[in-house]
């Protein structure tokens, strides 16, 4: 057994640094036979859970820590520093009188400075070059000077060389001291007990919230001043410490004095030598035995452990030098020492022998023991009054009821009892705070005037959830399952998704932080991994492989989301071909797949705490200054309540439609349209007019819709569930069914009414629910086991339940009783084949054979439940997002113009998967429609996308409920393009110029406004788009006018504009001629062509045939075409159809594609 441990030790959440991640550390540790070890990457805790986790799992004492940054003052921020670099430079007249370096002088400084400082070479330089930069001297050669330590003057300006006195460097040394004192350096801080734990993690979090510069910093200050270091050990750390850097530039004293300090602040602090044969690490070893014994400072051995193995080197190596954007073989690249691997204890004694500071190691694990929580902090709904949480959820929810009735006619009798079976669960489990808290989240929004979607996730199928207007769905009349939601037979807490528009997510932030404390919510931080194909790219790069290798590398492997090198390996012969031909490449990518390569914030994960945050989990922020927890997802469940506030943009084009036509406050759009209205379908769904239409967008939803031919709302519900590659197979069943071409089956009588809304195809995970009761006679509470084992594919739980469902619980328990005897668990206690071997703890089940069910037809259930793990959907979900869908589908049938013109508005500057505008493919649908899109105009374009002023006679609505009748509408049919949509138009600049419209001319506008916010590039961008075109059509002649008016050369400019003009410049203004029509436009469908154009990019895809087909964008000179190559013909031309190849192609066009059937190459 080893008589020390390894302390200080950095795993893959060290950034882009660490290379292992703490599976392989502790495996590492537990082979060399330690029984404890510690954790400290560098400036965060994020692995501390799993950590903890694993080595507990292992036998192995877990000691938590960070090795931190550590400054002066933390809160000196990048000015504060500029400003220092430009004073102690011009106090060494290192700068000219009219402001410039004096570059002589500095090379001088380097040399002389750096031969007497040694260490603090390379920060000296980095104050310099920082400086430079800060003056914006930003020269190649400038920056030449601090990699070389070489200048050469040829070229640069002359400065009057000057002699440098010995004083004045040592002087300078001096100033330089104290300004590198407020440099970033290494601790190493770690938790001796629980609240040593949350005090790191205070420590942590500060440091990002509010020390961050270039790296989260701290200072022994405030960590001291807050009491925040009596349950932490601490000690010295590598040599980017503060006490190393001192000792390398023999400032003995000053390095004791630190020692002190640190004594001060923390329970304990010891003094780090490390196991390497560096040089200054045996130097800084050295005066550390001399220190320890001045100042009575115990020692430890550590190793800075960035890697598990010793022959992990050279993977390492390659991570490093790909973080820095390096390739490895360049030589003036960071290379780390091939020192830092988890060397066993007799490596350790080889390279530093000092025994007893290697059992001290042990010393400090045998103080320590930290513990994870065992519950989530639950957070806690501030209640004005006496009034308890679960009486003002009660009164909200009936009364919630009592207005269903009202607005939507039900009987109130017949649904009480489903209200308060869900309230007597509710509050049994105690999660009265959870939806008082939704509940008020979502009302302030509404309040504050943003829309909230109708509902997300299983939380639709809750009345208790319609009733609180949490969801819109009444999950009676739909059929949904509250114990889908929140099942009493098991343990879990709620999970309800919400649905935002953008602006409205960061205000519910924001309102959180205000009513609950600043230091009580935050978002969700997440990790980024490398992926099969970012992995292969980066290592390319890293390993200075052409950029074209490294492309069709990559675009060998499937772009299937989630595949792995080895199933890409395994499916693609080029795979295997490049991993062959490149090795070490492959060996490279191998190793580093699906390591943790950045953070992130998730998409709409808040969490929110009743204490403060950063007692569970240490915070981050993000690059807007948002904190986000360190830990991702799957822990935060654990520890924390998550609420998921999400952001989805539909909801900001719905309610800009509804302001467009008036309707904005005046309508309940979930509640108050027919979302079975035969006209919606007619015009909308079964015309494929979708554009804009929630989850009906794409080709591949085109294609069903086409197929099934959609006239209800439950349809539309259906669809949104099959719209996947997984049940694609079963859509052609439903549609023979629904249109009585198929004769309609069931397996069993009993299950018509579970089956029958979906014409006996199994759809939705509810009816496995529904169907485990009916043939088994489970609890819904057990039913709810079976969809958890199928829709997570945890095999275990499922066989276990459907087994149970069918053979019920005695005869379950005798099966798995002989299985056990029959196949006992192995050596090591893993079973040879699935057995229940905890049977006899199982429930009462009836089962299904007992009901008196077939046997057979059971077990073919079993297989179609198993098979429909791969597809199965929330029925709750899809219902929720359905009504969203025919809600955009009723605005674009009724408003059609003020539907486009919000769809316009928010997809500005978007482009599809191949970076084409969207606009362009809306436009022409507009077009399609009717609708006129007219250009820009100065005097009458709003900011966005607008529809011409309407007259609105009436308004449509059909829920007779809401006292509104249908009536018609008279509108114009046009929409006006936004100022702010034009490229290089800034919101500033439209603000200004719509204040002080009219303008009868250019010149009459330059004359009104600010020159500084509408600027010559706006102008210009103004005129080429056509703003101006109202008040005179020769755009060429505006833009001579204005070079005129700048007094600036006109003369290059024609007098004239032709149509080649605006096309050329509604391309750049727009990405596309609105203007003047181009060949493909005027193409119509079927008729065939030719075309000439560059190859940008090309996709392959695969038909349902398995045959593999591709997709050529082709840019002419007026806009980029989507070609569709069929795979013989790719075969036939394949030397032809490579990227950048000019070439003429010819075929037809066919919906938003070229067909082609011939290729030539053009010069």
């Amino acid at each position: 057994m080893c008589r020390g441990c390894h302390l200080h030790v950095h795993s893959e959440e060290s950034v882009l640094e660490g290379l292992s991640n703490v599976k392989h550390l502790v495996a590492k540790a537990k082979s060399s036979g330690m029984t404890a070890l510690g954790i400290t990457d560098h400036g965060v805790c994020s692995a501390i859970p799993d950590f903890i986790t694993e080595c507990l799992a292992n036998g192995i004492k877990p000691i938590p820590g960070c090795e931190v940054y550590t400054t002066k003052n933390r809160l000196i921020k990048n000015e504060d520093m500029v400003e220092k670099r430009i004073k102690l430079c011009e106090k060494y007249m290192l700068i000219d009188k009219k402001g410039k370096p004096k570059l002589k002088v500095l090379h001088d400084f380097i040399r002389k400075v750096a031969k007497d400082m040694k260490v603090f070479e390379e920060k000296v330089h980095i104050i310099l070059k920082d400086y430079l930069m800060s003056i914006g001297k930003r020269t190649e050669k400038t920056l030449d000077l601090f990699s070389t330590c070489e200048i050469d003057l040829e070229n640069q300006f002359v400065s009057p060389s000057s002699k440098i006195s010995k004083y004045k460097i040592d002087s300078f040394k001096k100033d330089i001291f104290d300004y590198i004192d407020h440099g970033n350096f290494h601790m190493v801080l770690l938790a001796i007990n629980n609240k040593g734990l949350e005090d790191l993690y205070a420590i942590v979090s500060d440091a990002h919230i509010n020390g961050f510069y270039s790296d989260p910093r701290t200072d022994l200050a405030y960590i001291r001043d807050r009491g925040l270091g009596n349950n932490i050990i601490a000690t010295s750390a590598c040599l980017g410490s503060y006490f190393s850097q001192l000792v390398l530039a023999g400032r003995i004293e000053e390095a004791k004095e630190h020692i002190h300090e640190c004594k001060d602040t923390f329970h304990e602090f010891y003094l780090e030598k490390q196991a390497t044969e560096i040089p200054k690490q045996i130097y800084v070893n050295a005066v550390i035995d001399q220190l320890a014994a001045e100042t009575n400072t115990p020692k430890i051995l550590t190793t800075d452990v960035h890697y598990a193995n010793k022959e992990d080197n050279e993977i390492h190596d390659i991570l490093v030098t790909s973080s820095i954007g390096k390739c490895i073989n360049d030589e003036n690249r960071l290379v780390y020492a091939h020192e830092f691997w988890m060397k066993t204890e007799e490596e350790m004694l080889v390279k530093c022998n000092d025994i007893e500071a290697w059992k001290n190691t042990m010393r400090i694990a045998n103080k320590v023991n930290v513990t994870l929580p065992k519950e989530p902090l639950f957070p806690n709904f501030i209640v004005d009054g006496s009034e308890t949480v679960e009486d003002l959820l009660r009164k909200k929810a009936w009364d919630g009821l009592f207005e269903m009735a009202l607005t939507d006619g039900i009987d109130v009798n017949s649904y009480s009892k489903r209200l308060q079976y869900e309230l007597d669960v509710i509050c049994s489990e105690g999660f009265q705070d959870y939806f008082l808290i939704e509940e008020d989240m979502i009302d302030a929004a509404v309040k504050a005037g943003f829309l909230v979607g109708p509902g997300r996730g299983s939380g639709a199928g809750s009345l208790v959830c319609r009733c609180l207007k949490i969801t819109w769905l009444d999950p009676i009349k739909y059929n949904l399952l509250f114990e889908r939601f929140l099942n009493p037979e098991r343990a879990g807490y709620p999970d309800l998704d919400v649905d935002y528009s953008y602006e409205g997510t960061r205000f519910v932030l924001n309102y959180l932080k205000q009513k609950y404390g600043i230091d009580k919510v935050a978002q969700i931080g997440t990790k980024g991994t490398l992926a099969a194909r970012a992995v292969c790219r980066r290592t390319g790069k890293t390993l200075g492989l052409d950029t074209a290798t490294q492309d069709a590398f990559a675009k060998a492997i499937p772009s299937r989301p989630g595949i792995t090198l080895k199933e890409a390996y395994a499916e693609e012969s080029m795979v295997q071909q490049y991993a062959q031909m490149y090795p070490k490449w492959w060996e490279a990518m191998l190793a580093l797949e699906g390591h943790v390569s950045q953070v992130g914030v998730h998409a709409g994960g808040i969490v929110l705490s009743p204490e403060p945050i950063t007692k569970v989990t240490p915070l981050r922020t993000d690059s807007e200054g948002i904190e986000t927890t360190q830990y991702d997802m799957v822990w935060i469940e654990k520890l924390l309540v998550k609420f998921d506030v999400l952001k989805v943009e539909t909801l900001d084009i719905v309610k800009k439609t509804l302001e467009f036509a008036g309707l904005w406050g005046k309508m309940n759009i979930y509640r108050d349209i027919d979302i079975n209205d035969p006209l919606v379908f007619e015009r909308v769904y079964n015309a494929l007019n979708l554009s804009g239409i929630f989850q009906c967008e794409s080709d591949l939803f085109k294609k069903i819709i086409s197929e099934m031919k959609p006239n209800s709302f439950e349809d539309i519900s259906v669809i949104v569930a099959l719209g996947r590659p997984g049940p694609l197979d079963l859509i052609p069943t439903y549609v023979a069914r629904k249109w009585g071409r198929e004769e309609l089956k069931y397996p069993f009588s009993a299950l018509e009414p579970v089956l029958q809304e979906t014409y006996g195809v199994w759809v939705y995970q509810e009816q496995i629910m529904q169907a485990s009761r009916v043939l088994g006679g489970l609890t819904l509470g057990q039913s709810d086991m079976i969809r958890k084992g199928v829709s997570k594919k945890k095999h275990d739980l499922m066989n276990r339940w459907i087994d149970l469902m069918i053979y019920g619980s005695e005869e379950y328990k005798k099966r798995h009783a002989e299985l056990v005897l029959q196949y006992p668990k192995d050596a090591e206690g893993k079973p040879t084949l699935w057995v229940d071997y905890d049977y006899a703890k199982q429930p009462y089940v009836e089962g299904a054979i007992n009901r008196g069910f077939d046997e057979q037809t059971l077990l073919q259930i079993k297989i179609d439940w198993i098979k429909f793990g791969n597809y199965c959907f929330n029925k709750a979900h899809s219902a929720a997002y359905a009504l969203l869908s025919v809600v955009t589908a009723w605005l674009k049938c009724y408003y059609p113009v003020e539907f486009m013109s919000a769809l316009l508005t928010f997809s500005e500057r978007k482009k599809d998967k191949n970076k084409k505008p969207k606009n362009i493919y809306y436009m022409k649908e507009c077009e399609e429609m009717g609708i006129t899109i007219l250009p820009p105009d100065i005097n009458e374009s709003m900011a966005g996308w607008a529809p011409i002023k309407t007259e609105t006679k009436g308004i449509f609505l059909a829920n007779s409920f809401a006292g509104f009748t249908t009536e018609t509408i008279n509108k114009s049919n046009e929409i006006r393009y936004g100022l702010s949509s034009i490229a290089g138009v800034s919101g500033e600049t439209v603000d200004e110029i719509m204040q002080n419209r009219p303008y009868k001319s250019v010149e009459d506008m330059l004359l009104r406004v600010d020159g500084s916010k509408v600027n010559k590039t706006k102008v210009t961008a103004l005129i080429k788009s056509g703003s101006f075109d109202n008040l005179s059509k020769n755009r060429n002649l505006l833009l001579r006018n204005y070079m005129q008016f700048r007094n600036e050369e006109y003369e290059h400019i024609p007098k004239t504009t032709n149509k080649g003009d605006i096309v050329d410049f509604e391309k750049e203004c727009f990405g596309v001629s609105i203007t003047v029509k181009s060949r493909w436009e005027k193409l119509e469908e079927g008729k065939s062509a030719q075309f000439t154009g560059v190859i940008r990019s090309v996709e392959s895809w695969k038909a349902r045939t398995g045959k593999t087909h591709y997709t050529l964008s082709l840019e002419t000179q007026e806009e980029v075409i989507m070609v569709t190559v069929w795979g013989y013909l790719m075969e036939k031309y394949q030397q032809t159809l490579r990227l950048g190849n000019k070439i003429t192609i010819k075929g037809e066009k066919s919906r938003d594609k070229f067909t082609a059937n011939f290729f030539q190459t053009t010069c």
